[in-house]
């Protein structure tokens, strides 16, 4: 019984520390990875012709459009960064404006990281 519950409290352990790390490094990597094209945050002091990308908030908007569960909108980023294809995209304007995004190569724990830290941070 003791065995049990030390084994409970060690998955809940490393659960709640890959949440905190996870969403923590999914900034960092936001910063190192993807900060260069894409801003965080539209505002209205954005000049939107300048822009490399769309910003980071409206992404998650769009995906989180198509895929609400947490589960689903970060298979769907972590798929999508490694293979981008204009088929699978759920935001068609952005490729129209923008182009297809590259296929970025960094682990797909970062992509993971990245997706945890979108879907906890924009609505």
């Amino acid at each position: 019984m003791v065995g049990y519950l030390i084994d409970r409290i060690m998955i809940i352990f490393l659960l709640l520390t890959f949440n905190i790390y996870g969403e923590d490094s999914g900034y960092q990597i936001y910063k190192n990875s993807c900060a260069q094209c894409h801003i965080e945050k539209t505002t209205e002091f954005v000049d939107n012709l300048s822009l490399k990308a769309p910003p980071i908030d409206a992404i998650t908007r769009q995906i989180k459009y198509h895929y609400r569960k947490k589960e689903e909108f970060i298979q769907y980023l972590v798929d999508f960064l490694s293979q981008p294809d204009a088929e699978k995209s759920v935001c068609k304007p952005c490729i129209k404006r923008w182009g297809l995004m590259p296929q970025i190569d960094i682990p797909d724990e970062e992509k993971q990281s990245v997706a945890l830290w979108m879907f906890k941070n924009f609505k």
